[in-house]
């Protein structure tokens, strides 16, 4: 056993490591071990204990021994990627979530005129049930000891197999190799995977998902279908009070009835909210999850979503590449962070980054890039906590090239503009509908920012949802250039060089640039060459649209290639 195994197995203390079934809850607190041999490898552990020879070091336990697989391996094929490409989506529809054992089935209800989603799983007959139950049992008794985490999946499913058949063998049971699957199956999901909801963190077509509260079925967020519901209900109080706290777990992150409410991130970067109390929120405990999308959007992905325009994308990769302050704005939820993410690939691959963020989102592929994120203090007070301002103060002694921060709302702020006034190109985004908007969130508490600073910020991309154009659609609804803001009234002057026009779902160019027309005079370069370089990149970025790449990092590297040596990749156009 690794280290990184040992410390997977401590964290496995939700509720199906310490409450899996109230009755043998119960049963257990009365009897400890009652229902597991002394012969069996369990019992055996659990004497050793009582005796206390196992004493305070079970890292030197011998955990696994060499034994015979009597099974074949435990396998899942993640879900292949399909895409719906229908206009009007069907009725019903079918495709694998932990693929050949956990199915989506996505059927319309007539009667209340909406979609659901059915979470579809193996079925045990009562005598697997009692199996599976009596398996649990035994290897919370086995692994119950003072173990640190595991990173790997791999190595702590082979782990869990190698007890589960040595429980087998111990308990005498008789099992066929599908049903030895099946009971595989749920050993996976509720001790590797997080219960009941394992399956849809499989779905790629889910961004979101949320528990409201007891009595209320889980509802996603569908890249197709928008917001449905699923049959995935919580009805039992104590279960889904012991999963929060296995969140939180998870997440490295303390919750109680003291401090009820959680916001942090799973080991992959899946972002997750929870409350714990139910005077805090009265229909009982509740979570929200965002999935992390592993691969991020790049430019081709956004252009191909009719996020933006290529022209707009070549615009962006320009002002990018000339060390343009950009702030993204836009409501919950509409893909801003996405958005950020993708216009961070047009940097330079020698360009120094610094990131900072609460949790982490960003996904970049330069090897000079250091991705920073901010953690909560130790013990319930600020001891050992490390801020997004803290981060953001460090970072400018490191001299960036430039600056990303995750989000700004509060005196974080501050620092970012004065970075900005020093020479140090900067992105964030921020929550915000307008450009008036912008200037007032920035001029007033908790920002408050003068006037004068706020001049330093160049462009305010405004993205929304345009539900009108799908469920999951989002639009740049302008591109606003900052020329100057009046330092007696507050107010902005802007030229606004894109808009998008959603009678028709276009975009539209107004000329007349104010940026680069700034770029042209600071850096000496014809107004008529930049035009002619952004129309050649436009081309270039429809080129890569049309070569279908299916490796985002493939895409990168051709936008460098392009940035090296633009003369060769218009010949590889042109051929």
């Amino acid at each position: 056993m690794t280290k990184g195994v040992l410390e997977q197995i401590k964290n496995m203390r939700g509720f199906l490591y310490r409450k899996l079934n109230k009755k043998n809850t119960k049963e257990f607190k009365r009897h400890p071990g009652a229902n597991i041999s002394n012969k069996s490898r369990a019992g055996q552990l659990l004497e050793l204990k009582k005796r206390g020879e196992l004493g305070h070091k079970p890292h030197k336990i011998k955990l696994v021994k060499k034994v015979h697989l009597k099974y074949p391996r435990f396998r899942f094929r993640p879900p292949k990627k399909f895409v719906l490409f229908s206009k009007e989506a069907p009725k019903s529809m079918r495709y694998p979530l932990i693929n050949p054992y956990a199915y989506a089935r996505i059927l319309w209800d007539p009667v209340r005129e909406e979609r659901v989603y059915y979470v579809i799983e193996p079925e045990l007959p009562t005598e697997q049930q009692k199996v599976l139950e009596k398996i649990r049992e035994g290897l919370i008794q086995v692994i119950d000891v003072n173990l640190s985490e595991v990173r790997s999946p791999d190595k702590l499913m082979s782990y869990l197999e190698k007890e589960v058949q040595m429980l087998i063998d111990e308990y005498g049971f008789h099992l066929t190799t599908t049903e030895y699957f099946k009971i595989m199956y749920y050993i996976y999901r509720d001790f590797v995977g997080l219960n009941r909801i394992e399956p849809l963190l499989h779905d790629p077509y889910i961004e979101d998902l949320g528990c409201d509260g007891l009595h209320v079925p889980i509802y996603i967020v569908h890249k197709k279908f928008g917001s449905i519901k699923t049959n995935v209900i919580y009805d039992d109080a104590e279960e889904l009070r012991e999963f929060v706290i296995k969140l939180a777990e998870r997440c490295n992150r303390y919750i109680s009835y003291a401090e009820p409410l959680l916001d942090g991130s799973l080991p992959d970067g899946t972002r997750v909210q929870a409350s714990l109390a139910t005077d805090v929120t009265t229909r009982g405990p509740t979570f929200s999850i965002r999935k992390f999308k592993e691969t991020p959007f790049t430019p081709i992905d956004i252009i191909n979503l009719g996020t933006a325009s290529a022209e707009m994308m070549a615009y962006l990769w320009f002002a990018v590449e000339s060390g343009v302050n950009i702030l993204i704005c836009g409501g919950v939820s509409t893909g801003k962070t996405s958005f950020l993410n993708a216009i961070s690939l047009f940097m330079p691959e020698e360009a120094k980054i610094i990131s900072i963020e609460d949790t982490r989102e960003l996904a970049l592929p330069h090897e000079n890039w250091i991705p920073g994120v901010s953690r909560l203090g130790f013990g319930g007070d600020e001891t050992g906590e490390v801020s997004m301002f803290d981060l953001l103060k460090e970072s400018f002694r490191q001299n960036p090239d430039y600056l990303i921060v995750g989000e700004i709302r509060g005196k974080e702020a501050y620092v970012m503009f004065q970075g900005m006034a020093s020479g140090h190109p900067s992105l964030s985004t921020m929550h915000a509908g307008s450009v008036d908007a912008v200037i007032k969130r920035l001029e007033t508490k908790p920002i408050n920012l003068s006037p004068g600073l706020i001049e330093t910020l160049d462009l305010v991309i405004i993205i929304a949802h345009a539900r009108e154009k799908g469920k999951s659609a989002r639009r740049i609804k302008e591109i606003d250039e900052i020329r100057m803001i009046d330092q007696d009234t507050g107010k902005v002057r802007y030229t606004r060089s894109f808009v998008w026009i959603a009678s028709d779902d276009n975009y539209e160019y107004r000329g007349n640039s104010w940026i680069l027309h700034k770029i042209s005079t600071e850096k000496g370069i014809p107004m008529n060459k930049i035009q002619n370089e952004i129309a050649r990149r436009k081309r270039f970025l429809e080129w890569l649209r049309n070569k279908s790449f299916s490796d985002w990092r493939e895409i990168v590297r051709y936008i460098r290639l392009y940035r090296k040596r633009p003369e060769q990749v218009l010949e590889m156009m042109e051929k």
